[in-house]
């Protein structure tokens, strides 16, 4: 268990992706959402990737019984980011690392974005599994021979190959997880 908080790479990458509206707006799933991919309720659904009208923001706001309504202030958004990305910072923290490793900032960060995204099942897959319980992936001093940074550079972009529709995200995230580290982002996501 590590003790990390979201540092400005993961937080610039998360809401570079995630984009941004003080209005609402119906999300992907048409889910209605908020801010930088704040989730209001998942028990109505509206065009997706559209802006809801002010009545069926206020109808929304009135019916879940919310003390706003669209548009938010900035001070409501950003505050909903830190209570949203500090869910998938506790799950980050929660992993059970290989005796003697510790993340570094890019690579917590880069977890964190997968997981704000992705939900904490997503650090429960047999690739970000087997990615974490190879040491090499972690900090490490001493030489590391060409075939083990092949299988840490393999290994990182089989985990973070998830949602094949964010291949651009998951790139910018395995890039972000490498940088510092000895070996790179050089296989692209689902291409292994």
């Amino acid at each position: 268990m590590s003790n990390f908080s979201l540092g400005t790479g993961g937080a610039d990458l998360i809401k570079k992706h995630e984009g941004f509206s003080l209005k609402f707006y119906g999300d992907p799933k048409g889910y209605p959402t908020v801010g930088w991919g704040h989730l209001i309720t998942k028990t109505k659904v509206y065009t997706k990737n559209s802006l809801l009208t002010q009545k069926e923001a206020d109808d929304l706001s009135k019916s879940l019984k919310l003390d706003y309504t669209s548009p938010i202030s900035q001070s409501k958004a950003n505050t909903f980011f830190t209570e949203d990305t500090a869910k998938a910072v506790k799950a980050v923290n929660d992993l059970v690392l290989p005796k003697g490793c510790q993340f570094t900032q890019s690579q917590f960060d880069a977890l964190v974005s997968l997981t704000f995204n992705g939900g904490p099942g997503v650090l429960k897959t047999d690739d970000v599994k087997a990615m974490l319980a190879h040491a090499l992936i972690f900090p490490f001093i001493g030489p590391i021979l060409p075939d083990d940074l092949d299988t840490c550079s393999k290994l990182v972009s089989k985990a973070f190959s998830y949602d094949r529709n964010l291949k651009p995200r998951r790139n910018e995230e395995a890039t972000l997880f490498c940088k510092g580290m000895k070996y790179t982002h050089k296989y692209p996501v689902y291409s292994l």
